[in-house]
């Protein structure tokens, strides 16, 4: 059994199920979705070459019957399915908690059938499914320095722990398929040429500039959506120009991966790292 709702840009929802009006008669577009080949031929090689592969845009469709009040319980499709507007639809199984987002095409209802039947449909231009919650990992812990319960006299300053900054990370990736990748870097006290490395490969992501005291900056690389940005005094820059020309756009493998920071002046005591991504699904 599974348990599905779309949920607007609004925060207004619609459940499916058995405490609804609305019952579930057909639903395509949870497979994953279809692959473009792109190939060339020549006139001295048998078949062809492979040149790349994408996956194309997701098309989910959804037909549900109206079981009583249809006019009110119609109306209030409406208020929550919109045509051309932003859509998330969330995916609930005993394996996965899941959603994606796409945007309303058509809604069809069958005015004047027996019982009325209302067909949704929603394209997807981000194909992959994400988990629903956001994987957090960051580069730092608490050292506890002494346990509960206690008396004291001291009249010195007592340390109840220390925060032991740690330069590298196992993340893990429990999805299907390569994802992309937020990095917050936060300076606790100036730094210079703050560096990410992927310990595995190798790769890294470079930023060459001086971080001052409380200057935090946001590193996306998700597909479509890698951004590089400097949030100071409370004024946000791209700073985009600034990333290391031998750079590399770090992703996390299938399966996970390690990652470790440095920077080239302040020490790595002074600069904070969270790493954060969804968990990626081609299909359910």
């Amino acid at each position: 059994m599974f348990n599905m709702y779309l949920e607007n840009k609004d925060g207004k929802t619609l459940h499916f199920g058995a405490s609804t009006p609305y019952t579930i008669t057909e639903f395509s577009g949870l497979n994953p979705p279809k692959a473009t080949i792109n190939t060339n031929t020549t006139a001295t090689l048998d078949g062809g070459m492979f040149n790349s592969a994408k996956l194309q845009m997701r098309s989910i469709n959804l037909a549900f019957a109206i079981e009583e009040n249809a006019e009110a319980n119609r109306l209030a499709v409406y208020e929550v399915v919109q045509p051309k507007n932003p859509i998330n639809l969330y995916y609930q199984s005993e394996m996965l908690n899941i959603f994606i987002s796409g945007y309303v095409e058509e809604v069809s209802p069958s005015y004047f059938a027996k019982k009325q039947i209302v067909t949704i449909s929603i394209l997807c231009p981000f194909p992959y499914f994400k988990s629903a919650q956001k994987v957090v990992n960051e580069l730092s812990s608490i050292i506890k320095m002494f346990h509960f319960p206690f008396a004291s006299t001291v009249e010195k300053e007592l340390i109840f722990g220390v925060i032991d900054p740690l330069t590298s990370v196992t993340i893990l990736n429990q999805g299907s398929v390569q994802t992309g990748l937020t990095f917050e870097l936060y300076a606790k006290n100036p730094i210079t040429n703050p560096k990410i490395f992927n310990y595995q490969t190798g790769d890294f992501m470079a930023i060459n500039t001086t971080m001052q005291q409380g200057d935090l900056i946001t590193i996306t690389t998700g597909q479509g959506n890698k951004t590089i940005t400097l949030l100071r005094e409370g004024v946000e820059t791209n700073i985009f120009n600034l990333l290391d020309k031998n750079s590399t756009w770090l992703q996390l493998d299938i399966g996970g991966g390690v990652f470790v920071y440095e920077v080239e002046e302040g020490g790595t005591v002074n600069l904070s790292v969270t790493i954060s991504h969804y968990d990626l699904f081609e299909g359910v």
